[in-house]
């Protein structure tokens, strides 16, 4: 109430001074002095009027532009009692509220920004018009794309050899989310597992754009494959000496028992596939152990001279029937490793090189000592590897000839075991081939077992 009786008083005040004049003009005469007299006095009234009305107005305006630049500036007007001082006062409210919303909402967008950036799957996101507004580093390095490189573009633009951009459209279109699985070109080739939803605040509001969250599968789909690979391989392979098995029993059910010398070499074979399903289960034993990581490796000091030797004599009747020459070549004397793990994996590589090395082949292991560790090396001159051949050469069970690999024996099992042996030590190992020039396998022992993971190369 105060307040507005001031506001009266000063009201009435203007008003009296504003007529001031004509209450004169009853004792001044009607002359152009007169006239001239109240031109003057109405413009400077109206000059300060003019200036009582401006001052306080554009001190707001200057406020407000500050407000839209964002600099909180504190306004002397807000200091005022009359109705310019109560807009200011309230511009001032609406600003700290408007910087508390803003900081609310840079917190939660620097929340989720990390949330994107930390994912291991890829995002892709479309805004109304269709365009890309986001891709996290994930589904950047997934399809190789520079820092901002596709922000703005349509999908079908940056994805111009794939049907992405059509499956973009058609969830933006339809409304409903889809999931599929895409096989993006490349090299190497990759399975992407890909769930498109549209972009919403309610279920019926107006669809704003599109989110795409995209996973590469390519190992869990291999690792389906080798499952079932291993799976029809092993089957396959105890099938093979249990029909066998099979079948000489029942002959000599059927009456062959009666027979000595067909019984004797029955009983002969039925030994030998009995002796061949105990190697592929005791194989497959030692494998699961070494893919397991549940093999304790005994580390010592071996004498690589007297390791292969012993390897050799006991292949020397082997190597005498097929008439192989047979050269050794052991430059680095010492490793650190398990010695019957390592004994394992050089019989392995050398029995391999006897089977599919023809008769008067030669035959050589070495060492030499690299700037990795000590490589140790078995090459022959044997029928050689087909290089498409190479790169499965230590999985499980893959052999380059069937027929000729049974015939020779063995499980298909032993490349394999010689691949988790060497990478139980932190090693590599190394095949390197020419058809029908002969093979090199090789492997690397660290001086220091520090390893993750370690990998089989092919040359």
């Amino acid at each position: 109430m105060p307040r507005m009786r001031r506001v009266m008083i000063q009201l009435g005040g203007f008003l009296l001074l504003l007529f001031l004049p004509f209450l004169l003009s009853g004792v001044m005469r009607r002359n152009f002095n007169f006239v001239l007299f109240g031109l003057v006095w109405f413009g400077l009234v109206g000059w300060l009027i003019y200036r009582w009305l401006r001052n306080p107005l554009k001190d707001l305006l200057d406020y407000t532009e500050n407000l839209r630049l964002g600099i909180p500036i504190r306004n002397r007007i807000s200091r005022r009692d009359d109705i310019y001082g109560q807009l200011a006062k309230g511009l001032e409210k609406l600003e700290r509220s408007h910087t508390s919303h803003l900081s609310t909402l840079h917190g939660r967008m620097e929340e989720i920004q990390a949330i994107l950036t930390s994912m291991s799957e890829g995002v892709i996101a479309t805004d109304i018009t269709g365009r890309i507004s986001l891709i996290n580093p994930a589904a950047a390095e997934l399809f190789h794309l520079g820092p901002g490189e596709g922000v703005g573009e349509f999908p079908y633009k940056v994805f111009p050899r794939s049907e992405l951009g059509e499956i973009f459209h058609q969830v933006y279109v339809k409304g409903y989310p889809q999931a599929l699985e895409l096989t993006w070109p490349g090299s190497p080739e990759r399975v992407l597992n890909l769930h498109l939803a549209p972009i919403r605040g309610d279920e019926i509001e107006e669809i704003r754009g599109v989110v795409a969250v995209i996973g590469d599968i390519t190992k869990l789909r291999q690792l389906e494959s080798m499952r079932k690979d291993f799976v029809a391989n092993v089957s396959h392979e105890l099938k093979t000496p249990l029909t066998s098995i099979k079948g000489f029993i029942e002959t000599l059910i059927d009456g062959a028992i009666e027979d000595r010398g067909a019984a004797q070499r029955f009983l002969g074979i039925i030994h030998q596939e009995t002796e061949r399903l105990n190697h592929i289960i005791a194989d497959l034993l030692d494998l699961s152990k070494l893919e397991s990581g549940r093999t304790e490796l005994n580390v010592s000091t071996i004498d690589l001279d007297e390791l292969v030797a012993e390897v050799v004599d006991a292949a020397e009747n082997r190597l005498r029937a097929k008439n192989l020459e047979l050269t050794l070549a052991i430059e680095a004397k010492v490793i650190s490793g398990d010695e019957d793990l390592l004994r394992e994996v050089i019989v392995n590589l050398f029995d391999n090189a006897m089977k599919y090395t023809p008769e008067g082949g030669a035959i050589k292991i070495g060492s030499a000592e690299g700037p990795e560790g000590v490589e140790v090396y078995v090459e022959d001159t044997g029928f050689g590897i087909p290089e498409e051949s190479l790169p499965r050469l230590f999985e499980r069970f893959y052999r380059v000839d069937k027929g000729r690999s049974r015939e020779m024996g063995g499980t298909g099992l032993g490349l394999s075991i010689v691949k988790h042996i060497i990478e139980r030590h932190c090693g590599k190992v190394a095949v390197s081939s020419k058809l029908g020039r002969g093979s090199r396998f090789s492997f690397i022992i660290p001086h220091q077992f520090d390893c993750e993971e370690s990998h089989g190369t092919v040359e």
